[in-house]
């Protein structure tokens, strides 16, 4: 198993895109860095609670964000969130100079 971080009140393995290939990751809480691959499309999302959700992918994998956070293509960021087999669901986006977090 990859090494542990500790993030907020949980742990986080660090890994890489070719260690989600492994069906053992799935379910559990990831951090994985890279570049962002296209543009990020931004949805609004008009349910009795009104939010928005954020897409973008990194090495082909995609992450998904509750919010409104200001990236765009080629931005290196770290993604903190749980691996559910096609993509990520964030909890947290860390960039050079903002850190967004989302509720659970």
């Amino acid at each position: 198993m990859p090494k542990r971080i500790k993030f907020d009140h949980h742990y986080y393995y660090i890994v890489t895109s070719e260690d989600l290939t492994n069906p053992k990751m799935r379910g559990k809480n990831v951090v994985l860095e890279g570049k962002i691959e296209d543009k990020p499309i931004v949805e609004f999302l008009p349910m009795e609670l009104p939010s928005y959700r954020t897409i973008f992918h990194i090495n082909g994998l995609k992450i998904e964000f509750s919010g409104t956070p200001y990236l765009g293509r080629g931005d290196i960021v770290r993604v903190y969130g749980r691996f559910i087999g096609h993509g990520i669901v964030a909890k947290a986006i860390e960039t050079e100079k903002i850190l967004y977090v989302t509720e659970e």
